[in-house]
């Protein structure tokens, strides 16, 4: 069995190779710039990151793979954004606390509250 390897060959895959590390390496970046996002939003950081990255390389593109490229992008945005909004809206909500109301409020025992009306059900 026998290999051969020309020099379009291996031109191509140099090509390629570095494509896909220069994709890694934005992607990465991106990942440490919206750091931020990572508590609150992590889908909608993900979904950033994998629209954004190959929008980056779109100049070394053909002209017509263009709206594919922004297609994908928009769609993986979206379901991002989508997916920590009904998280969002899942997530259990801490129950209000209960205010005090005026009834019930009971003045210290040593103090006297001045300008204090206390009105009492006659019998």
């Amino acid at each position: 069995m026998q290999f051969s390897f020309n020099d379009q060959m291996v031109s191509e895959f140099l090509t390629g190779l570095s494509a896909v590390l220069a994709l890694v390496a934005v992607g990465g970046f991106l990942l440490l710039i919206l750091m931020g996002f990572s508590k609150q939003f992590p889908f909608t950081r993900l979904a950033l990151v994998l629209a954004l990255t190959p929008i980056t390389l779109v100049r070394f593109l053909d002209g017509e793979g263009n709206s594919t490229l922004y297609l994908y992008s928009m769609i993986v945005s979206l379901v991002g954004i989508t997916i920590d909004g009904i998280n969002y809206l899942l997530l259990p909500k801490p129950a209000p606390k209960p205010e005090e109301s005026a009834v019930e409020r009971k003045p210290a025992a040593g103090k006297a509250e001045s300008n204090v009306i206390v009105w009492e059900k006659a019998e």
